[in-house]
């Protein structure tokens, strides 16, 4: 396939957005919701991080995909609850990139958390860039989740951690605590620490009845999973 016709591809491929509850721990109240892109391509669908990962080597095709995703996400939405939306770094490099998205942005401030996720390399560049991303969303006032914190390969990062709201603690952390419960203490040191930081936290992975019972016996904020699957899809 030549770069014209991946590029022709995917900006004209069927797109929709899942919107995941994240709940209340206790009152397991809906909090917010987490916007999740698919894609249909010749009615196959692919999930965003596949076809991210292709996109890294070619900035200004991301960049003009995520604003129509973003774009549809936002307009698509009419719940009266906050608003999760991923954003990666990659896309918010250049001074024109910024100037769009603090824009876009700072339009839907009260509504949205920008989660920072890691779909591209994990070498030093990128976290200088997601650095620098974090930064940025903190000079234009808008609040961050940490997505995926302790998924295999992710960064772990102090300076990431301090400029989020809210910190997402990955499903990983549930599935390594099903084969080691020693796991437990550690998470309940972790999510000690965000609350101690009067931070948020999110445990994402809860998928049955069994991981519910773990984490409502801990002192987390809120969780998210496919256990409450009360999703609301926009074609």
């Amino acid at each position: 396939m030549t770069r014209q016709e991946f590029r022709s591809l995917i900006l004209k491929a069927d797109y929709y957005t899942k919107y995941e509850p994240i709940l209340n721990k206790d009152s397991l109240e809906v909090f917010a919701y987490e916007a999740l892109s698919k894609f249909d391509i010749h009615n196959d669908t692919i999930c965003t991080e596949d076809i991210f990962r292709k996109l890294h080597h070619n900035n200004q095709l991301f960049f003009e995909l995520e604003k129509r995703n973003k774009q549809l996400q936002i307009e698509n939405y009419n719940l009266d609850k906050k608003l999760f939306v991923n954003f990666d770094a990659d896309i918010v490099v250049t001074k024109q990139q910024q100037d769009y998205w603090e824009k876009f942005l700072l339009k839907h401030k009260d509504k949205i958390v920008v989660e920072i996720t890691e779909n591209g390399s994990d070498d030093e560049t990128s976290a200088c860039i997601m650095r620098n991303f974090s930064d940025w969303l903190n000079q234009i006032g808008i609040d961050a989740a940490l997505d995926d914190f302790a998924q295999d390969g992710s960064m772990f990062s102090f300076y990431m951690m301090d400029r989020s709201r809210y910190i997402k603690i990955d499903k990983s952390f549930l599935r390594q605590i099903e084969k080691n419960k020693n796991y437990l203490p550690y998470l309940n040191g972790i999510l000690k620490t965000i609350k101690m930081n009067k931070q948020k936290s999110i445990i994402e992975g809860v998928e049955t009845k069994e991981d519910l019972e773990i984490v409502q016996n801990l002192d987390c904020d809120y969780i998210q999973g496919y256990y409450f699957n009360k999703y609301v899809r926009i074609a």
